[in-house]
């Protein structure tokens, strides 16, 4: 075993991380915006404080243990690591202030009028498509990893994953569940 295999296994927890992380925050924001009321939308919102820990961890548990084989076994100028280090740059900036800032924004909203209905507090465009364009950046950065294209392929990649993201997140943001009274697995 050598300290480059070391680094990757580091490298995929991270990722894994996060990615988990990832998936239980956009379940989370679905249920919210579902939510009956205030206090309900704030329960899953406080599960989404919880788990945006992760983000900054493995960031920086990405961005190390990336370094390290980039010293190794690449080169600092090949497009797949300027994919990555601006991926980390954005995820950072678009987590910390445009996800952390509107989720503060709507925590507020819900806690100022917990029995009333989550409405528009939890559906804050720029916040889903922060929080689902964050995750199709993440995978367009994966995908620049693990094809290694050229530095106009890797850019692509994370533009197109970002977007992706983006129009996920605005249509998810509007849609309505089915009536209680259709689902066929509640009695």
């Amino acid at each position: 075993m050598d300290g480059y295999r070391i680094a990757l296994f580091l490298h995929l927890l991270a990722l894994l991380s996060a990615f988990a992380a990832s998936g239980i925050v956009h379940f989370s924001m679905l249920r919210m915006r579902d939510a009956a009321s205030g206090a309900e939308a704030l329960q899953w919102l406080g599960l989404c404080h919880r788990l945006s820990r992760v983000f900054p961890a493995a960031l920086l548990l990405l961005l190390g243990s990336g370094s390290w084989m980039v010293h190794k076994a690449w080169r600092w100028d090949a497009g797949f690591v300027d994919a990555g280090l601006t991926g980390v740059a954005l995820l950072l900036v678009l987590g910390a202030a445009v996800e952390g800032g509107r989720a503060r924004k709507a925590a507020a909203a819900l806690a100022a009028a917990p029995a009333g209905p989550a409405g528009e507090a939890v559906r804050d465009a720029a916040w889903w498509a922060a929080n689902w364009g964050n995750t199709g950046l993440a995978t367009g950065v994966v995908f620049a990893m693990a094809t290694k294209p050229s530095a106009g392929g890797a850019v692509a990649a994370a533009v197109g994953g970002l977007a992706a993201g983006v129009v996920v997140g605005l249509a998810l943001r509007q849609r309505r569940p089915p009536a209680r009274e259709q689902l066929p697995f509640e009695p």
